[in-house]
Parts: structure tokens; sequence; C-alpha cells
């Protein structure tokens, strides 16, 4: 569903907040190795706890994998990943993601970030690129802070989307957009930044955009990563306008649209392996350092074959799991595409050409009079089809065929030009006469 990556300074403090969120909302005692950093598995109920750590001199990786079914006719089962990493002179890494597995054609929820997020953001200073995760919204008071909000949205170091969200002009409170701001900024926790505008402060955005790429007067815009003065306002830098959140209704519709935004540029925008850690990177280090420990210890091939059979099983279910996100993209990919198909069958009918009058012409932005016929021609000089595509100073002479022949130097010459005095055209040079 969506994916979290960032920067923290106290890995094992975010650990132990983790852990104690988990066994609150499971309602259950984690087991005693839980809480020293340890390998463990633990199943209480519809949940399932499985945690792995993997040290070495350079780097210490502990993940750990949440399973919570739900017993309704969906059968929705949701998977938490989180990894922590820390390495010498680097600042620790936080890596999470959400999977969720229906039989639903559309999955009918919201992504919501985890509440453990904020309370890991709060000890732990969290950072994403150039934006800290906060809970509360950013609230504009100054121009200093306007004019940090147009450099902020044009950073290539911001790694995810902005929800600039304006103040009517004619607001009871300066400060109070027509979304709750601080209800998104909750939900959307490391996948987006909320910001409120109030509208004394728009025109910054207007005088560096442009106002095809700002927002005012209650509106709100989505700046996606990568945004700059040359960006397509149509190009998923969506602007919502203050009819969509009139009602409450609407406002909770518009709120889960948002939502869905920002997972999706999670997608996009932290790649696996590259910008995040997922719950395999962990897994597969940690089977090699048990694997040269037991042949370290002289383990027998009793212990070895059990072992082996055990990281068979879990290499196996990492195997099932990838093959079920692998169908559900494809499948996702082939409606996309049939959706671009139908769009643009679409867009190509309503811009079919039409016959136009050659009569008349219509006005400039209006489509032409086909029930009207166009000026009369004067039929004492030409007729309507005479003179087209000809040139203009051969209009209204009669027709080329009917011309009078021209001969190729317009006369006949029948004397050649004699420079020095009278003689014949076929007089040889050897007869002719010259003066002295």
């Amino acid at each position: 569903m969506f994916r979290i990556a960032a920067t923290l300074d106290r890995a094992s403090v975010a650990r132990e907040i983790i852990l104690e969120w988990l066994e609150h909302h499971a309602k259950t005692d984690l087991p005693e190795p839980s809480w020293n950093g340890e390998t463990f598995h633990h199943t209480s109920g519809n949940c399932t706890f499985a945690a792995i750590r993997a040290t070495t001199p350079q780097t210490d990786l502990w993940g750990i994998r949440f399973i919570e079914k739900e017993a309704d006719e969906a059968e929705r089962e949701w998977t938490t990943e989180v990894v922590l990493r820390e390495r010498e002179g680097h600042e620790a890494d936080f890596s999470l993601r959400k999977l969720a597995k229906s039989h639903e054609s559309k999955l009918r929820v919201s992504p919501t970030a985890p509440p453990f997020v904020e309370h890991v953001a709060k000890e732990c200073a969290m950072e994403q690129g150039a934006a800290k995760l906060e809970k509360d919204p950013w609230v504009v008071e100054s121009e200093f802070d306007a004019a940090s909000l147009t450099e902020f949205l044009v950073d290539p170091d911001r790694q995810t989307p902005a929800f600039v969200l304006t103040v009517p002009e004619d607001a009871e409170d300066p400060n109070e957009p027509l979304l709750d701001a601080a209800s998104l900024a909750s939900d959307t926790l490391g996948l987006a930044k909320v910001i409120v505008l109030p509208a004394e402060y728009t025109w910054k955005l207007t005088n560096r955009f442009g106002k095809r790429l700002s927002v005012y007067r209650g509106a709100m815009r989505v700046y996606l990563t990568g945004f700059n003065e040359r960006s397509d306002p149509e190009g998923g830098n969506d602007l919502f306008m203050p009819h969509r959140m009139e009602t409450q209704e609407s406002a909770a519709k518009l709120i889960s649209l948002l939502r869905w935004i920002a997972a999706r540029e999670s997608l996009r925008g932290f790649r696996l392996g590259q910008d995040m850690l997922s719950f395999l990177s962990v897994l597969l280090p940690s089977i090699d350092l048990e694997t040269a420990a037991l042949r370290d210890e002289g383990a027998g091939a009793e212990d070895q074959l059990n072992a082996a059979i055990r990281h068979n099983a879990l290499l196996k279910a990492e195997l099932l799991q990838s093959l079920h996100m692998q169908q559900s993209q494809a499948l996702e990919a082939q409606a996309l595409e049939s959706r671009l198909r139908d769009a643009e069958s679409k867009l190509r009918r309503s811009f079919r050409p039409r016959p136009m009058d050659r009569g008349r012409r219509p006005p400039y932005g209006g489509r032409p009079q086909y029930d009207r016929r166009g000026p009369a021609y004067d039929t004492r000089r030409r007729g309507p089809a005479e003179g087209r595509g000809r040139r203009f100073d051969d209009r209204g002479r009669p027709p080329y065929g009917e011309r009078q022949q021209r001969r190729p130097y317009g006369r006949e010459r029948e004397r050649p030009f004699d420079r020095g005095g009278q003689r014949s055209w076929g007089r040889r040079r050897d007869d002719r006469e010259f003066d002295s």
C-alpha cells in the first residue's frame, strides 16, 4: 500500500516504541528476547510476530514483520514490516512497508500511517531529505516562511508530495483552511507534507510560479516531487477547488483521495533496495550468519539439517509473497493500460475534424455556421470558382487556354541585330565586308 523511508538518531529507542505499540495493539505479551533486540517468533490469536537481527562489525540490522488477519467477508490480511539499520559514521535508517492482501477487486480502505510513526518521529528526530517529520502541519506565519515554502517546493531533495491548503480571504480564522489539516497531517505522516498557507501570503507562490501553478482563495494543490517552474499543471500537480470541501461528505472523499495520492507516490519514490530496506534484506544476512556460526561451532549434521529446513521454509514464504505481489502488479498494470486506451479513444472521438463552410469564416473562438450561405459573388466580373488558386494579377483575365499565344521574345525578329551596318542573316564570315 505504501512505503516510508527516513533517518533517525536513536535506533534502540525506536525499536522499543515499535514493540510497545505492537504489543498493545495485539493485546499480548511479547517474549523476553524481543526486548533485547534478538530474533523471536510469536503468535497470538490472529496476529503473528517475526523479528530477525543480523549483526556484523560494520552494520547492525533489525527487522520485524507483523501480520494481522481480519475475520470478515473480504478476508483482508495486513502486513507491517519495519527495518532499522545502524552503520558506523551514518545516521540510522528507518524503513516501513505496509502490505495488504484481500479478495476484493478494489480495496475499500484508505491508507493511513501507523500510529507508532508519530511517536518515533517525536522521540528520535526523524527526517526525510529536506523535511523533518512532524505530526502538526506547517503553518506559514510570515513572508520569510512563504519564501521558504517556494524554495521547499522546488527542492530536488524533497522526497514526498506537498499538500498546500490555502485559507479563504473571508475566513474568520486566517490559519484555518477548509480541510482538517491536522487530521490529514497525522494520517499522511511520512507520506506527505501538509502546509497551511494563509490568504495574505498566496501572492508569493503566484509571483514565483504564475497563476497556472499557484493556489489561492481556499483551494488546495498537490505539488509532487520534482516540481519546478516548468512543470505541467495537469501532470499530477492537481488543483482542488473550494467546492470540493464545502460539505463533510465531499471533504471526507477528498481526504481519502489525498491519502491514496500520497501512498501511490511513496511506491514510486521509495525504491526497494535503494531508498529503503525490506524484511528480506535482513533475512538473507541472518541466514548466512547462522549457517556460518553452525559450521564454525562444529554442529552436527542433524542440527545443520534442521536449520536448513527452517531457512528453506522462510525463503519459500518470501518467494510466494513476491509472486503474489508480482501478479497483483501485473493485473493493476493491465487495468491501467485498459483505462488509458479508453481515454485515448474518447479523446480521438472528441477531436474528430468537422466540415467547415468555405463561404463564411467563423468568429474567433466560435464554431462555423453551416446554415448560412456565403457572400454572393459578382457575376459580372467572375464566377464563384474563378480566380482561386491563381496569382492575384491574373484574376479577371480570360482563362489560360483562351489567351493569345505569345512567342518566345514577344515579337518575331525578321532581321538580325546588325551593329556595323546592313547585312543579311545567312551570310558567311569570309564574305563579310568590314569598314576600314
